[in-house]
């Protein structure tokens, strides 16, 4: 699976992916998101959603996400 793209996948304005991967996700700095991650699967599910849709997985993320770490969008978030 090919996932390097040069758009953040959840507001689409460029953004760029860190590498190398390991497992499961993909990373991405992005001026309006911030540093995030993104599994795999749930990276395939995310660009089918409206705006909203993924504004909203990268909040829920955020939230879940222990202070001082990197927020993960998982696919059960979608």
């Amino acid at each position: 699976m090919n996932w390097i793209n040069d758009d953040c996948p959840v507001s689409n304005e460029p953004a760029q992916e860190a590498l190398p991967r390991l497992g499961d996700f993909a990373e991405f700095t992005c001026p309006t998101c911030g540093r995030f991650r993104i599994t795999g699967t749930a990276l395939e599910m995310i660009r089918g959603l409206d705006l909203d849709g993924r504004q909203f997985a990268l909040t829920q993320a955020k939230r879940k996400a222990p202070e001082g770490k990197i927020p993960v969008i998982d696919s059960y978030m979608l």
